[in-house]
């Protein structure tokens, strides 16, 4: 018996040091989540306009084309449940803060809570942000331990670019997203119906995510903050393919946001005419010049309206 336990423990105790490794490489090894925590603090005594939303906005709005100090919030597959929980974390220690802009996609007045493809996510959010997602319970394992977060093959995965570039971190220290031209898709046209179906849940049920919205707006107007309700420029055959009565429903929502309170604006820039196809670096993000265009017209917009 004592040699099984003995064997047994040989076994083990590979496992438990890989485990171990990596855990200390997820504390250890600033990401996107902690990053983005840091820079927020740094800058959050004069901070004037804050972007919130998801990858639409971390890869297409850029801070630096703002007049007034401006910090990029946002993140890949940002819910709005995740905004909300950050901006009732952060808007008292934001005294400057005047407006917040937060991008809405296609999918996000529908998304469920804790789709599959990013329920792993919140658990950066909870070691690395200080937020705690309603869904993650005391007996959750990965509550405690950032080595169970992702599949085995991920993390090493983020070893190994750690270990290339020295870094994970994918954001400039204003949040804006890193990207470069090998992130442009050649068949913009095949992207477009792959990621169209990708993002097609099939629901017109808005209800949980705009009573979410409708909450973050009268937080927002408590300290005096406006908000910018954004949908974000778009490949054309992607929207194109986008099921037109949600559309519809969607931008219905947006704008009787906006005619129901004083300090709220809603911009479509989904279409706009201002935008090129060069300025799309795949079906529905910004390439870096694309960013550029459209940050410096948020700037204006923002500067022109009166909050």
């Amino acid at each position: 018996m004592r040699k099984l336990y003995s064997k047994i423990a040989l076994f083990l105790l590979p496992l438990f040091l890989v485990c171990l490794a990596l855990e200390v490489f997820y504390r250890q090894a600033p990401n996107n989540y902690s990053y983005k925590d840091q820079q927020l603090q740094k800058v959050a005594p004069f901070t004037k306009t804050l972007i919130m939303g998801d990858s639409h906005a971390f890869y297409g709005i850029n801070p630096v084309y703002f007049k007034d100090p401006t910090f990029n919030l946002s993140n890949i597959s940002q819910s709005l449940l995740t905004d909300e929980l950050l901006l009732e974390k952060h808007i008292a220690n934001l005294p400057a803060l005047k407006n917040v802009i937060i991008n809405i996609s296609y999918f996000t007045l529908s998304a469920k809570e804790n789709a599959l493809e990013s329920n792993w996510r919140k658990y950066f959010y909870y070691h690395n942000m200080g937020i705690t997602a309603p869904s993650i319970s005391f007996w959750d394992p990965q509550r405690y331990s950032m080595a169970l977060i992702q599949r085995f093959d991920k993390s090493i995965d983020l070893v190994q670019q750690y270990h290339k570039n020295h870094t994970i971190v994918h954001s400039t220290p204003l949040g804006y997203g890193m990207q470069d031209a090998s992130d442009i898709v050649k068949d913009k046209e095949a992207i477009s119906i792959v990621i169209a179906n990708k993002h097609e849940d099939n629901s017109l049920d808005f209800k949980r995510n705009t009573a979410r919205l409708q909450r973050i707006i009268a937080l927002c107007k408590k300290y005096g903050v406006g908000v910018v309700l954004l949908e974000m420029p778009v490949y054309p055959a992607y929207y194109n393919l986008l099921d037109t009565e949600k559309k519809e429903k969607i931008k219905s929502v947006l704008h009787e946001l906006s005619e129901l309170n004083d300090t709220v604006f809603y911009l479509d820039l989904s279409t706009s005419p201002l935008f090129e196809k060069q300025d799309v670096r795949d079906a529905d993000h910004l390439t870096n010049s694309g960013a550029k265009k459209c940050s410096i017209l948020l700037n204006k917009y923002i500067q022109d309206t009166q909050f």
